[in-house]
């Protein structure tokens, strides 16, 4: 039997009315229907794009869902064994029981665009003054003794520069709003990828005996290799420090996690001390000062810096946390007990993965719905 014929659309339909009524849907797919589901929203998405009064265009809706279906499998396209009028009313159905959450979805992801992709990001320079990182801000950003180039902030290599005494120089801070990410090369060639929702202290130049930045929130570390001078990172009270490596940093929540990807890194708070090799994660809980290692899937805390939602197990509670910085939402939990779900997830970030994250998590269970009121998230218990 052709992969086709294995669609049952009236199950599909009635699915879908059960869903809209009641949020829920009684039917079990198969794979190919749940496929189909997937699908039709990724389609209702794209037309809706060049439709700026949101009407449903049938035809050209069940042309590319054909055009979709074929590339996704390989195959002819879609087969009307019926009436197409029929045909057409059934895939028109699919697309308009997403209507209601897919809109949101696209409105937030054909909001006008900014022109730089670090539009909102603020530099805070040793006197105070504040800049936007943005390309029109080039002779403020020059001020700060850096230059914006592809979206990363890059500071004047000291090798450049004239030698100095042993002093570091001016302080700044970055700060990454949510829903944003950049990149920042430090004036001894360490590379630095900020998260959403972080914040980065350190001198347009170091000092000759040290190498110090403060952070709050998370980041990803390549470091220059410097025996010389030791590269610390200050993180609530828990210093990290290295000559050469690369590691993320995570500090939302009550405890610090640095994920060690290669090299060697030591990890201080007060008297405690442990050291870290590569493959391994160092928790540093604030409340009580603990320290503690062990082996983890380096994916986890590193697949954002690579552009890519990666969960792992993690819990809906986790996941709703991350989605909250990265797209700048807010979830709400309507009970409690939904946010101990585990869900794995392994995507990359593209504009408008929001809907098919949440379509993913809503079609592999039936224990969790999603209503969408602007840039509130509702989680509710079907």
């Amino acid at each position: 039997m052709d992969q086709e014929e294995k669609i049952n659309w009236e199950k599909l339909l009635k699915h879908l009315e059960d869903h809209q009524e009641n949020g829920r849907g009684d039917d079990e797919l198969n794979q190919q229907e749940l496929e189909m589901l997937l699908l039709a929203e990724e389609t209702n998405m794209n037309l809706n794009r060049t439709d700026p009064e949101m009407r449903f265009p049938v035809e050209a809706g069940w042309e590319e869902l054909q055009e979709r279906y074929k590339e996704k499998n390989n195959t002819r396209k879609l087969v009307t064994h019926r009436n197409k009028r029929h045909w057409l009313r059934v895939a028109a159905a699919i697309f308009l029981a997403f209507i209601g959450s897919a809109l949101w979805f696209y409105r937030i992801a054909e909001a006008p665009v900014p022109d730089s992709a670090v539009a909102g990001i603020k530099l805070t320079m040793d006197n105070g003054e504040t800049v936007s990182v943005d390309p029109a801000k080039t002779a403020a950003l020059r001020d700060a003794g850096a230059i914006l180039k592809d979206n990363t902030l890059i500071y004047q290599k000291e090798s450049a520069m004239p030698q100095e005494n042993e002093k570091q120089h001016n302080l700044n801070v970055l700060e990454v709003p949510f829903g944003k990410q950049t990149k920042v090369e430090l004036s001894d060639g360490t590379s630095v990828w900020i998260n959403a929702g972080s914040k980065i202290s350190y001198p347009t130049r170091f000092s000759a005996v040290k190498r110090e930045v403060t952070l709050e929130g998370e980041a990803f570390f390549e470091v220059s290799h410097n025996t010389k001078r030791p590269f610390v990172v200050h993180v609530n009270g828990l210093d990290i420090r290295v000559l050469g490596t690369a590691f993320n940093v995570n500090s939302f929540g009550p405890v610090v996690h640095t994920a060690l990807v290669k090299g060697k890194v030591n990890l201080e708070a007060g008297s405690r001390f442990i050291s870290l090799m590569p493959g391994e994660m160092g928790s540093y809980t604030v409340s009580n000062g603990s320290l503690q290692k062990n082996e983890t899937d380096l994916r986890t805390y590193t697949a954002w810096k690579e552009g890519e939602i990666y969960f792992n197990n993690n819990s809906l509670g986790e996941i709703a946390s991350r989605l909250e910085r990265e797209y700048d939402l807010d979830f709400n939990f309507q009970d409690e007990s939904l946010k101990n779900l585990h869900f794995t997830i392994d995507m990359p970030k593209n504009e408008g993965d929001v809907q098919k994250i949440l379509n993913n998590i809503r079609l592999s269970t039936n224990q969790v719905n999603f209503v969408v009121k602007g840039n509130l998230i509702l989680v509710q218990r079907r």
